[in-house]
């Protein structure tokens, strides 16, 4: 099993909200979605991160 980090950050309200809104929209969540956002994230930059390991 992986071993999961919870991370808090700081977001416009507004934002935050229209966020979970359009998850909510995609039958998903927005924890879902921003693990989403941050594998495409590591898997664009997948170049860099071989370099630190």
């Amino acid at each position: 099993m992986t071993e999961m980090k919870n991370a808090n950050f700081k977001i416009e309200k507004s934002k935050w909200e229209a966020f979970k809104k359009i998850a909510k929209i995609k039958h998903s969540d927005s924890s879902k979605e921003l693990r989403k956002l941050i594998d495409k994230y590591l898997e664009e930059n997948k170049d860099l991160l071989n370099k630190l390991f």
